[in-house]
C-alpha cells in the first residue's frame, strides 16, 4: 500500500524526508510499502515565490528517489487542487501537516476529500491529541495524529538563507543543495 505526501516542496528538505521515513515506521500496521511525494504543479494557495515546477520535481527525485515521486499533478489542468488529484488516485492515505489539516474545510471540495482520504496528521509541536480536532472528527474526517519528534526546518527559512547567501548545509540533501546552486534557485 502507498501513502501520499502532497506539498509544494519549495524546496524539499530533510524534515520532509524524515517525516516520510517515520510515517513508514509508525504506520507499519497499515502495511505502507512506501511514501510517494506528490509535488503541486500549480499550488492555488501559495503567495510566495515558487521555484518552477520542473525544478521542484527534479529536486524531489534527487532527494527521495524517482520511484517515490509522482508527477500526476503535472498532467492535470491547473491550479493543483488536491481533490482533482484524488479523483485520479482514488481512496488513499494522505500525509498532511497540522496547520493545513486545521484548515481542510477551506480547501476546494472538502466533502469529497473527507470521503476519499485517511489523513495522517503531522504536528508542528508535540502533545497534540485527537481532541485537538474534535470538530473535524465529529464531521466524519478520518485521521490519526502521529507524534513525531519535530525537526525545525522550513522551506521558507531555506529560501531566506539562500537569498542572504548563507549555508543550507544539513538542511537539504547534498544533491538538492548542489541542484539549487547549479540552477541558481531562490536568489
Amino acid at each position: 500500500m502507498v501513502c501520499y505526501y502532497f506539498g509544494t516542496f519549495n524546496p524539499v528538505h530533510n524534515a520532509h524526508l524524515k517525516i516520510a521515513d517515520e510515517v513508514k515506521k509508525l504506520c507499519a500496521a497499515e502495511s505502507f510499502e512506501r511514501v510517494v511525494f506528490v509535488p503541486a504543479f500549480s499550488p492555488p494557495h501559495k503567495d510566495v515565490e515558487i521555484a518552477p515546477a520542473q525544478h521542484r520535481l527534479n529536486m524531489l527525485k534527487l532527494a527521495a528517489g524517482e520511484e517515490n515521486v509522482s508527477d500526476i499533478e503535472y498532467h492535470l489542468e491547473p491550479p493543483s487542487y488536491t481533490y482533482k488529484t484524488i479523483e485520479k488516485l482514488g481512496k488513499c492515505d494522505f500525509i498532511i501537516g497540522f496547520d493545513a489539516f486545521r484548515e481542510i474545510e477551506s480547501w476546494k471540495n472538502p466533502e469529497y476529500l473527507k470521503e476519499m482520504l485517511n489523513f495522517i496528521v503531522i504536528p508542528r509541536r508535540t502533545g497534540l491529541t485527537d481532541e485537538t480536532f474534535d470538530n473535524l472528527k465529529q464531521k466524519g474526517y478520518r485521521f490519526k495524529i502521529l507524534n513525531l519528534d519535530f525537526i525545525d526546518i522550513s522551506s521558507e527559512n531555506i529560501r531566506r538563507l539562500i537569498k542572504a547567501g548563507e549555508s543550507i548545509k544539513g538542511l537539504v540533501p547534498c544533491a538538492v543543495e548542489e541542484y539549487i546552486y547549479e540552477h541558481r534557485l531562490y536568489r
